[in-house]
């Protein structure tokens, strides 16, 4: 058979596997419909992890590799997921403000709450429609998504605008300069404070980590939690005080630590294209980390570093870690090395 002959028999299975992709996913909105009705979770993690097993086993009868059965499962219940959040739920449609709703996570929870059925408005100067702070007055959800040294005076504004019962949060990625605020507002109003831990690029809420901030009003909370549940996201609740702790790792030391890298290997003398060639596995991996922390706005990543009320608490443990580090790979002695090797892996066992 001629090439492209062959080509074209690979193109007809491509068309083939798209036909079935879609209809394995309009049968997935007959299960979403189903647990609707039934009032079961969207998402099932135990039967997630029988799909991909089965890919996998069914794989190896065909001599596909592990890899590319867990990838193709993994993206399918993903699509299934995604299709079985979207349909609509029955809700009473609320009037929702976002102000800096023009802004990319701003825009990524309009687009969100209009899917929901909500009447989306947006304040924010890039729009141009006329409408400021002012007109919040009778929304019934108002969502800040302005810079985190912009938030603590919205916040303000807010307080004496909006209705004594219209839900209020931010989504601000430190909560340090907002506690006092946040928590003197929930004594007299449904104020709580979110962050999103990840970016505009989500196509949907799967598997994806949302934090709900308690800052003493528990109204607040559970109606914040009904706008995100059962869309196939992870949400956690926690105590407004207690996030910046865990931001000062999952952000603050992660962010250092791929600053840290870039800036060691622009100093290097080597071109980025020139390591690339000789580019190992490991380091690839961690490369469109490293880059899109690159791309990333630096005042935010600053903010995040700086105005981080347990960043000292880091900082110390970091540069503990990177003297120790040193100190044991220039050691003739390989004990203390393999000590720090071991204790990481013990850490990621579950």
């Amino acid at each position: 058979m001629e090439l492209d002959n062959l080509r074209d028999e690979i193109r007809k299975r491509d068309e083939d596997i798209i036909r079935l992709i879609s209809e394995r996913t309009e049968l997935a909105k007959q299960v979403g419909e189903y647990k609707r009705e039934h009032g079961l979770p969207v998402r099932n993690i135990d039967v997630e992890n029988k799909v991909i097993a089965r890919y996998i086993e069914e794989g190896k009868v065909y001599d596909l590799s592990e890899e590319v059965m867990k990838a193709v499962s993994i993206a399918l219940i993903k699509e299934a997921v995604d299709a079985e959040a979207s349909l609509p739920i029955p809700t009473e449609p609320k009037k929702v403000a976002i102000i800096g709703g023009a802004g990319k996570m701003g825009a990524w929870f309009a687009d969100f709450l209009k899917a929901s059925g909500h009447k989306i408005s947006i304040i924010d100067p890039a729009v141009n429609n006329g409408m400021t702070i002012n007109d919040c007055k009778d929304s019934d959800i108002v969502i800040v998504s302005v810079p985190i040294h912009l938030t603590y005076s919205i916040l303000t504004k807010l307080d004496k605008i909006c209705r004594k019962d219209a839900l209020i949060f931010d989504l601000t990625s430190l909560k340090t300069p907002l506690v006092g605020r946040l928590t003197n507002m929930a004594k007299e109003r449904k104020v709580c404070s979110i962050h999103p831990m990840f970016g505009p690029s989500a196509t949907s809420l799967y598997n994806r980590n949302l934090i709900i901030c308690d800052c003493g009003n528990k109204e607040a909370v559970e109606e914040t939690l009904a706008l995100f549940d059962d869309r196939g996201g992870n949400i956690r609740i926690m105590d407004v005080s207690k996030h910046d702790e865990y931001m000062s790792y999952v952000l603050g030391l992660t962010h250092a630590v791929n600053i840290a890298l870039f800036t060691v290997l622009e100093r290097s003398g080597f071109t980025f294209d020139d390591l690339r060639t000789v580019a190992s596995t490991t380091f690839n991996k961690g490369l469109d980390t490293n880059m899109s922390v690159a791309s990333e706005d630096p005042m935010l990543y600053y903010e995040i570093q700086h105005l981080n009320a347990h960043r000292d608490e880091m900082w110390d443990l970091f540069s503990q870690t990177v003297e120790e580090l040193k100190k044991e790979s220039l050691s003739d002695d390989p004990e203390g090395f393999i000590s720090m090797m071991n204790a990481g892996r013990k850490y990621f066992e579950r």
